[in-house]
């Protein structure tokens, strides 16, 4: 045990309850370094659970899907109607319920608002996100319906064939649902949400919390389109660069293009906008800055499915420890490289101190 977490250790004992932030004020350090102390003592089992660390009203809320994930791999060309001898793997996903398994890695308390059938897959999915550390407590258990499925079907190659997908469940976050977990979400210190959500429920936030920190990832072309009208009542959105010509109706070709079209979302009223910009990093402008973030081209590449919704979990990350804009997209930038060396859509090894560690890589 280091001296600093000797120091820490000791302040703990003295008030179990307190807050990344305070802990970091008395010793005059980030609270970011507070929270890499934390995880080594958590490791080393110095000191037991989470609860501690923060205060009743530090956490953060994801309103979306939650369902399983079926990917099947033919070891042969496919062909029709034949049965073909595969690999086939299963994970618990969902955009909004992944960004919150990636920051309960990262310490953050989490709630997940979203709906499951009363079925066996709906179990694993809640096991699972719990086992995480994320709370499903209010998570909405539809009487006779089936949870979501994503099911995709890649070819000898590893390209897609198709895909199937049923998320007919989501429809009960429906505005009654919501206004069950009002006080939850006003407690909340920020919110993220699924734009796939009825648009009952989307025009409901919106109307309702708007005075909150709302953060948004557009999820895909369509869904950018559909949320453009009410996007200045967002605090931060997430597109890729397809994304936000969708939002704005503007072209994105190139980078002059894209900081543009990024500009017009904070005259509209967004506070915050991140575009990623896949192996070119990622952009960041609010009101008063302007900032391109960029690591060096990451080599151990393995798989990049998750890097956004990692890259999304370090942004909301930086916010929940109100770190600066730089030190939120270096986190953020660490965390999808973290992620896409990964073959698991979450990586394992996602935590504080594998955060820093990347960025002092990308520092020397």
């Amino acid at each position: 045990m280091t001296e600093r977490e000797k120091q820490i250790l000791e302040i703990i004992r003295k008030d179990p309850m307190i807050s990344h932030n305070e802990i970091a004020r008395i010793l005059d350090i980030s609270s970011n370094t507070v929270a890499v102390h934390i995880s080594h003592l958590l490791k080393e089992g110095n000191i037991l659970g989470k609860a501690y660390i923060v205060k009743d009203d530090d956490y953060f809320v994801g309103i979306g899907a939650a369902n399983l994930d079926l990917y099947g791999k033919s070891e042969i060309p496919i062909r029709e109607h034949y049965d073909h001898p595969s690999h086939i793997e299963s994970s618990v996903g969902g955009v909004t319920r992944n960004i919150l398994d990636n920051l309960s890695r990262l310490g953050v308390r989490t709630k997940l608002l979203s709906a499951v059938g009363d079925d066996y897959f709906g179990e694993i999915i809640l096991h699972q996100s719990e086992k995480q550390g994320i709370d499903t407590s209010l998570v909405k258990k539809v009487k006779g319906s089936s949870s979501g499925i994503f099911m995709q079907v890649l070819d000898e190659k590893n390209d897609m064939h198709m895909a199937l997908c049923d998320m007919s469940v989501i429809h009960n976050i429906d505005v009654s649902y919501l206004k069950d977990n009002d006080k939850v979400l006003q407690n909340a210190k920020a919110i993220a949400f699924d734009p796939s959500l009825p648009p009952s429920s989307v025009e409901y936030l919106l109307e309702n919390y708007s005075h909150k920190a709302l953060f948004l990832d557009p999820v895909s072309d369509l869904y950018a389109e559909r949320i453009a009208p009410y996007v200045d009542r967002v605090f931060a959105v997430k597109p890729n660069t397809t994304e936000l010509a969708a939002m704005t109706g503007m072209p994105t070709g190139n980078f002059k293009e894209v900081k543009k079209a990024a500009a017009s979302l904070i005259e509209r009223g967004v506070k915050r906008v991140y575009v990623s910009l896949g192996k070119d990093g990622c952009l960041y402008i609010d009101k008063d800055r302007c900032v391109r973030r960029k690591f060096a081209e990451e080599k151990k590449m393995v798989n990049a499915s998750g890097a956004g919704d990692a890259f999304f979990a370090g942004i909301i990350y930086g916010y929940m420890e109100d770190m600066g804009i730089e030190e939120t997209l270096d986190h953020a930038l660490a965390a999808g490289i973290l992620t896409i060396r990964s073959h698991q859509v979450i990586s394992p090894d996602m935590s504080t101190i594998e955060l820093e560690n990347i960025i002092k890589e990308n520092k020397k």
